[in-house]
């Protein structure tokens, strides 16, 4: 991916009005600049077709965001002249500095995805996919930033991380947080010295044939350890993951932190004691209501403590193989 952020912090100010942009390209691809306007607002331009012809899309506004399929541009690159352009601009209109490094780290994404030669609807596309993460920032968390921690901990570790990364969050109202094929793995997060976890029941009695663990973690917040952002950088920086997967990723981590997402830089956690005290059980092994219940009774939750319930080492995990081998085999 592109470090769209570094390249928008290298780009000089600009006088002028809403159209004039300080722009440099995007790597080798020249019919993408990144840009910043006469307010400092971040943007995408991109050559698209020929000026000559008619825009078929109209202008898009949303909340802190704006693309403008056809626009007259000025545009200075460098310490050349200033040059009168007809291009694609997508911009985020805000002043709040978070948001804007979100927009453009969202950016490094879709602009792998898009062509040497894109078309408005190709860029449509993309801009809409954008918009969506962006009201995703809006919506109440869906996950813990704990909880999210260390299911992001256990793929920028894995040995495998395709395969890790492909099993989380593979269905969205899927009752684990990682599927494969019939590998499950529900991970469970507490502060403290006390393994206190919540369950619904259906995770502690999952159908034959179908092999359910549960991960454990004890954390302990440290301002020198890693942050959500940062295990996050972790994971977009492994070669093995496709852009697409990237992207996918991504898309999960928003809708999950929802407006928590300004926490990911603060809440920090030791990844040494986090492994130290990561512990594995059958979820068949963990203590439970009685099954005996009424069948008009549904989604039952409960807490369970599993101080005294055996565990799984992590090498005899990863030996079941599949999805286990992916999150727990040792490098």
């Amino acid at each position: 991916m592109h470090d769209l952020a570094t390249l928008f912090r290298s780009l000089p100010a600009i006088v002028g009005s809403d159209d004039c942009y300080a722009v440099q390209p995007v790597g080798t691809r020249e019919r993408y600049r990144i840009g910043r306007d006469a307010v400092g607002n971040p943007a995408l331009l991109i050559a698209t077709e020929p000026a000559t012809q008619r825009a078929s899309a109209l202008p898009l506004e949303f909340s802190n965001l704006s693309f403008r399929p056809r626009c007259q541009c000025r545009v200075r690159q460098d310490a050349l002249p200033d040059v009168i352009q007809t291009l694609a601009v997508l911009k985020c209109t805000t002043d709040d500095a978070a948001l804007r490094e979100y927009f453009l780290r969202s950016l490094s994404g879709a602009l792998d995805v898009l062509p040497d030669v894109p078309t408005e609807q190709t860029l449509i596309e993309a801009v809409l996919r954008l918009v969506e993460l962006f009201r995703a920032l809006e919506a109440p968390p869906r996950k813990s930033l704990q909880g999210l921690w260390c299911e992001l901990f256990l793929i920028s570790r894995s040995t495998q991380i395709r395969q890790a990364a492909l099993a989380w969050h593979s269905d969205p109202i899927a009752l684990f947080d990682f599927t494969a094929g019939t590998d499950r793995l529900e991970v469970k997060s507490a502060v403290g010295g006390i393994r206190r976890h919540h369950f619904s029941l259906q995770q502690l009695t999952p159908p034959n044939g179908v092999c359910a663990v549960v991960a454990s973690f004890l954390l302990e917040e440290s301002g020198g350890g890693l942050s959500i952002a940062a295990l996050w950088d972790e994971i977009a920086g492994r070669r093995e993951l496709t852009t697409e997967a990237k992207n996918r990723l991504l898309h999960v981590l928003t809708i999950a932190l929802g407006r928590d997402w300004r926490k990911a830089n603060r809440v920090a956690f030791d990844p040494e004691i986090a492994l130290r005290d990561l512990r594995l059980y059958e979820a068949t092994a963990i203590p439970k209501v009685s099954l005996s219940i009424p069948v008009e009774v549904s989604e039952v939750h409960f807490c369970s403590e599993l101080t005294d319930v055996p565990t799984i080492s992590l090498a005899a995990a990863a030996r079941r193989g599949g999805l286990f081998q992916a999150l727990f085999q040792r490098a």
